[in-house]
């Protein structure tokens, strides 16, 4: 299996000021956490979302298994949020299993390089998971920090 993926710790302690007015107005600093987790949460499923279908458009056609096996999973857990993309596309054939999706995206490249000689879909290439983040990466960190903003702002921060 092929895979990628964004962390964001949502454990990071607040800065002085919100720690101060905390003190003050109880409640305040897990209001304000929980806002902007849920922004976070928010902008972090639609840049999987972006990132899935970006990928799904690099990668190779042929029969479509690639391209359905592609899945993005957004976990929080432990104050921390998760964001990953993978692909796993199992082939068989004489009884023996052989993931497709990790030879494409993780072998190919290093034996023949980053592109494919005769491709059999125009326009794709063999690390589809991961030029999608190379191409957006400062594209997805404005989109993070805009929900987290909204986020906040929802909720009168």
């Amino acid at each position: 299996m092929a895979s990628n993926r964004i962390d964001i710790d949502l454990n990071r302690p607040g800065s002085f000021v919100q720690n101060l007015i905390g003190r003050f107005f109880r409640g305040y600093g897990e209001r304000l956490a929980n806002a902007a987790g849920d922004g976070a949460r928010r902008g972090l499923e639609d840049v999987m979302d972006d990132w899935k279908r970006e990928a799904t458009d690099l990668a190779p056609l042929k029969h479509g298994t690639l391209r359905r096996g592609i899945h993005v999973d957004v976990d929080q857990s432990s104050g921390k949020l998760t964001g990953a993309i993978s692909v796993t596309a199992i082939e068989s054939k004489g009884g023996r299993s052989f993931d497709y999706a990790e030879y494409i995206h993780d072998i190919y490249p290093q034996v023949h390089g980053k592109s494919f000689k005769h491709p059999t879909t125009p326009g794709t290439i063999p690390e589809f998971l991961d030029k999608p983040m190379e191409d957006n990466e400062d594209v997805w960190k404005r989109e993070l920090e805009r929900e987290i903003r909204e986020g906040l702002r929802r909720r009168g921060f």
